[in-house]
Formats: C-alpha cells, structure tokens, sequence
C-alpha cells in the first residue's frame, strides 16, 4: 500500500493511487498500544508466549476509535490477531499531526467517532439486534473520505475546506472519477466489508431517502442516517467550515462531551518515525513468530509425551480414544477422532474426543491426515477445527509431527495385527482340539457300534441257546439248588443281551419318535415306579412336578427313559436315610427336569469321564457306566443340554433342558 507521508501531493491526481490502496493504515497509538500490551503479557520465558490476542483487551477502547484497525479486524480472513494486524499495517504518517492537513484530519476522526457513538445511542433506544455492528458502520461510513486521506491528505484538505457542495462535486469527479459516496461503496465491496458498512458508505447522505429502497436493511440504515445528522449538528461537521458554538440539545451536548473525552489525543502522533514504525512491526512479526514456536514446541512435547505413556499392552481402543485427547489440546482444535481403515477390523467403532458444543457428526472434518503405513493407509485423523483457524496445518507441516504420529500408528497397528493373528492361532489350536476331541469321540462309537453289532450278531444265538435250554432244564429241575443255578445263569444272560442292547443305543441311538403328549404325566407314571424301590432301601423320593394341559411334541418313550436312568443314577448314588429330589417345570418354550441326590457326589477326575461309556464310579460288579451316556445321547438327539453339578459327600444334581415343539394341526396320535 502507498501512503502519502509527505506535506505535498505527490504527482498525478489521487485516482490512481486509490487503485493501489489495499487497506487503511493505523494509527502509531494502536499499534504501540497492542505490542505493550503483549509486553505486558509476557514474562520473558519462552513457554509464557501469549496466545493470540492475549493482553490487548485492556487497549481494546482505542482500537475501536481507529477507522484502520477497525477495517483490518472486520476485513481478514479468520480470526484477525491483533500481532498480525500490526506486523502487517502502514501507520498514518507522523506528518498529519503539524500543518494544514492536521485539522483535517482530525475534524473527519472526530466527525466518524462522533456518529458511531451516535450509532450506539440509538440502536440502545431501538433495541437493535447488533449494535456493535451499527457502531462500525457508523465509524466507516466516511469509507471513501479516509480512503482518500491515506492516499493524499493535502487534497483531502482542499476538499473538505470548500464549503460549496457543488465545488466539492466537481473535484470528486475531475480528480477521483467518481463522487466520494460512490468511491467509498466501490472500496467498501473491494475491500470485503459488512453489507451494513457497503450501504452506509453511499447511502449515508441519502437525505430525502430517494435510494432507500436500495439498501439492504433500510430501517438500520436509517438509524445511521439519523446519527450522521446528529454529527453534523456538532463541531465537527462535514459539510461546513465548523461549529463556534456547541449545541443546545442535551442529547447532543453528550455526545460532544463523549467525544471530546475519547479524542482528547491527536490522531496521528508526531513522535512516529518511519524507524519507530519499521521496528514496531518487526517487534510484532517475532512476536508472531515466537508464539507459533511456542505453540509448536507443545505440540511436539505432547507427542513425546504420549509415546513415553505409551504401554505395550495397550488396546487399540484405548490408544484410539488416547489419540483423539491428545489433538484436542491443540488451540485450534475444537474435536478430533481417529478412525481406523484396516480392513480386517471393519465395524470398529472409533474413539471420539468432543468439543464443547461441537456435534462432530453434523459437519464433515476441517482437516484429514492420513496415517500410512508400507502397506497404505491403516488410520486417519479427522480434525474439527474453528473456521478461523487456517495456521494448523501450515504450522505442522514445517515440522515431523504428522510423520511421528504415521510411524506411532502404524506401530499400533502392528501390534494389533500381532494380536489378531495370535488370537487367531489360539483359536484354531483350540478349535483344532475340539474337532479332534469330536472326531475322537465319535471314532470310538464308530468303533463300540461296530463292537456291538459284531457281538450282537455273535452272542445272541448263543444266548438264545442258553437261555432257551436253561428254561427248559429249569422246568424239570426238582431239586432246588439245581433250580437256583438255573435262575442265575437266566439272569446273567438276560443282563449280557442288556449290555449289548445298551451299548447298540449308545453307539447307534434310535430316531426320536415325536408325537402329542403331556410331559408331566410321562414323568409321574416313571416316578411311580420307584416308589417301592426307593422305600425298601430308605431313601426318601420327593417331587415337584408342574402340572400342564397343553400337549407337547416330543417323544415321550425317550423321555421316559431319560427320566428312568437319571432317577436309577440317584438312587445308586444315594445310601439309607438320603434323599432324592425331583423337579419338573416348564419354562416358555423349554422343558426343565432337575434330578438331585445327597450322595457321596461326584470328584473332578470323574467328573472328567462321567458321560464316557464304560466309565463308572462305583465299585466293580455293580454295571459298566452306560446309564449317563444313555442319557447325554437323548438330550443331544432331542436338541437340549444335560448339564450337571456336584460337591464331594454333598450330592450331585442333574439338570436337563429340553425343547418344547407345539403338535401339529392334525395329530398323527392320541395323547399319551
């Protein structure tokens, strides 16, 4: 930007310099007020840097008197840094504080200041919904006045003391190519300022309201034209060669008073060199510099920080939701998340590290790193940040952070694929152990099947020999003791053509036979059976059998002989005095059957062998174990579990679960 820094125009007419002007400068007092400020601020240690806009709240009253300040703030992309704004900004020169060009320059600041506390006052009385916009506007609605001031005082002076509009006119047109009111709009729209400021630029002398209608919000704009005419019932008036005598109306007395009080000082500062303005705002370029170091260097420490923390069992999950924090200490973010992309974890939720209200999700992430690994991408950081925050990136950009956390993520993500493949391992192992158990076990009732149908095929003509000649010889026998080893070699042959069956049913099970009946009447008539059993050796048979009119679709044989073996079971176990309890309920869509005892109960090495065939507990001669497997097998036919519990010298007890199928429409059967 060209300023005029000298007491004669410069050559040419302000027109062309006017093309060049970029923004309006500063006054040397905001520019010294900001960097004391920050001064102040500091303590002299490098990690005491203020942040942005830190310390300057306390000259924040002689910022908004200063049209210049004023503009950058409102007319920067992102949030305007007061360091920036002086590290970037002309000053007014220091030779508009002596000569002509002084009181005009203090007449257009009084008469600006003038109308913006005017714009206050009347948007209090209005209840205006943003009075501090109207007070810009009403300090830069002379836009195009200090546009042309900057440029060149000298003819800013000639025009403002020729009292005759039509004069004035003239000039504008000759030497700026356009009217005053028409330049402000152009610089006002060039310059990327407030529609209310664009309006009030051109509109502000629009009296009889002819272009009214133009405006975008006529009533506000109104209330600027109403405090533009307060300020030319002032001192300071624009339009004329100025006021001998203050004003009458009390309203306007205080505003006279007001700014009097705020522009007790000169505008432009006649101590300002160009070496104090060149010094300044190098003072606020490394100002600037230091904090984005400072910020930097925390970035940097959080990091090693977090690696130090880092633990070799962490989860993923919780490195995840650790990651997401530790951005989030970041000034300019207000939430961030990492989101992983390996495909071998698709529906992993990530951990997400929220703002105050921020809802992450109703926006897409202002910035998104990607996390490579040799293998492409495994992660990404998604970053929320405030939408004047741009110097994020390009301040990490000048550093290896973002490279650091690549190789922290790809280093998790190794370790979890680590982990996956190992749990994956343990799986199979344990899988693999499962099916060779399965294929054992089936082996060996392959093997006990084709035992069984060999000695079947083999022992039971024998049997029915024996069997058939010792009941002959048996209804012939006088003597008794021939009669009584008769009887014995009947019942054994009987109990060898059981085993065989049995083990038949345990290596080969029949077909479940399905048909209507009532569980709970299957279950009575079984426990009636042992009823005299149980009384001649002293145990006690008790029973809780719920009582259920609907008909069930199961087999009922099958469960007659589940029910059969498991009771026997008890009774076995228990001695005289003992107790046997048997409970019966129906549970929606299931069948519960509870058989306890109060034997000596079950140890955890035969636990371990308790539904192997030809296991037993008992002593030799008492049966050869098949009556649980019996069991085990029905309930795995019919699609339940048998599952069992014990304490040694306490009892055990049984527990079977067992699906419940409603009959079909048209039963195939009676009930049974």
């Amino acid at each position: 930007m060209r300023v005029h820094s000298g007491r004669k125009s410069p050559g040419g007419k302000p027109h062309s310099r006017l093309q060049g002007l970029c923004h309006l400068p500063v006054r040397p007092h905001s520019a010294r007020a900001v960097v004391a400020a920050v001064a102040s601020a500091c303590s002299g240690e490098p990690s005491d840097v203020p942040a942005p806009g830190v310390g300057v709240g306390a000259a924040r009253g002689g910022l908004d008197l200063d049209p210049g300040w004023v503009l950058a703030e409102r007319t920067r992309p992102g949030r305007a840094d007061p360091l920036e704004i002086v590290a970037e900004t002309a000053w007014w020169p220091a030779t508009l504080a002596t000569g002509p060009c002084t009181e005009a320059i203090q007449r257009l600041w009084r008469h600006s200041v003038a109308v913006a506390l005017a714009c206050r006052s009347l948007a209090r009385e209005k209840g205006d919904r943003d009075p501090d916009q109207l007070v810009r506007a009403g300090l830069l609605h002379g836009i195009g006045r200090w546009a042309v001031a900057a440029v060149d005082p000298d003819w800013f002076a000639r025009w403002l003391n020729e009292n005759d509009r039509a004069v004035r006119r003239r000039l504008e047109l000759a030497d700026l190519g356009t009217d005053m009111a028409d330049l402000g709009r152009r610089l006002a729209e060039r310059w990327g300022c407030e529609p209310l400021i664009v309006d009030a630029a051109w509109l502000h002398d629009d009296s009889a309201g002819a272009l009214a209608s133009a405006a975008r919000e006529p009533e506000r704009l109104a209330l600027i034209q109403e405090a533009v005419r307060w300020a030319e019932s002032t001192p300071w008036s624009l339009n004329a060669a100025g006021r001998e005598s203050l004003p009458t109306e009390p309203r306007l007395r205080i505003l006279v008073a007001e700014v009097q009080s705020k522009c007790a000082s000169m505008f432009a500062t006649a101590d300002a060199s160009p070496h104090e303005e060149r010094m300044t705002r190098e003072n606020a370029r490394l100002h600037l510099r230091l904090a984005a170091l400072s910020r930097t260097n925390a970035t940097q420490e959080r990091i090693i920080h977090a690696l130090a923390d880092d633990l070799p069992h962490e989860s993923t999950e919780s490195w995840t939701a650790r990651a997401g924090m530790i951005w989030c200490e970041e000034p300019e973010v207000n939430a961030a998340r990492v989101v992983w992309r390996d495909p071998e974890w698709p529906e992993a939720e990530p951990a997400t590290a929220e703002g105050d209200g921020l809802d992450v999700p109703s926006r897409p992430a202002s910035w998104t790193i990607p996390l490579e690994s040799r293998t492409g991408v495994v992660a990404e950081i998604q970053l929320w940040l405030d939408p004047d925050q741009t110097e994020l990136r390009g301040r990490l950009e000048r550093t290896r952070v973002i490279e650091a956390w690549r190789s922290w993520a790809t280093r998790i993500a190794d370790r979890d694929m680590l982990e996956r493949r190992l749990q994956a391992v343990v799986r199979g192992s344990r899988q693999s152990a499962e099916d060779e158990e399965e294929r054992t076990r089936s082996a060996k009732l392959d093997a006990l099947a084709e035992f069984a149908a060999g000695a079947g095929h083999e022992l039971n003509n024998p049997l029915a020999v024996i069997v058939g000649r010792a009941q002959l010889l048996l209804a012939k026998a006088a003597d008794p003791a021939t009669a009584r080893s008769l009887r014995i070699i009947l019942s054994q042959a009987q109990r060898t053509h059981r085993i065989l069956r049995d083990l038949m049913f345990v290596a080969r099970p029949p077909e479940p036979r399905p048909r209507a009946c009532r569980p709970a009447d299957v279950l009575r008539a079984c426990l009636a059976e042992f009823e005299a059993e149980a009384e001649s050796r002293g145990i006690r048979l008790t029973s809780e059998v719920e009582a259920s009119d609907q008909p069930t679709w199961m087999d009922p044989d099958a469960f007659r002989h589940l029910a059969d073996i498991l009771i026997r079971n008890a009774l076995q176990a228990s001695v005289g005095g003992g107790k046997i309890q048997v409970r019966s309920s129906r549970q929606g869509q299931e069948l519960r059957l509870s058989v306890a005892d109060g034997g000596k109960g079950v140890s955890s090495s035969e636990g371990a062998h308790l539904f192997d065939p030809f296991f037993c507990g008992r002593q030799a001669g008492r049966g050869l174990g098949l009556g649980l497997p019996r069991a085990a097998r029905m309930v795995a036919l019919a699609g339940g579990s048998l599952t069992w519990s014990s304490a040694v010298g306490q009892g055990s007890a049984f527990n079977v679960q067992l699906p419940l199928q409603r009959p079909p429409d048209e039963p195939t059967s009676a009930l049974i």
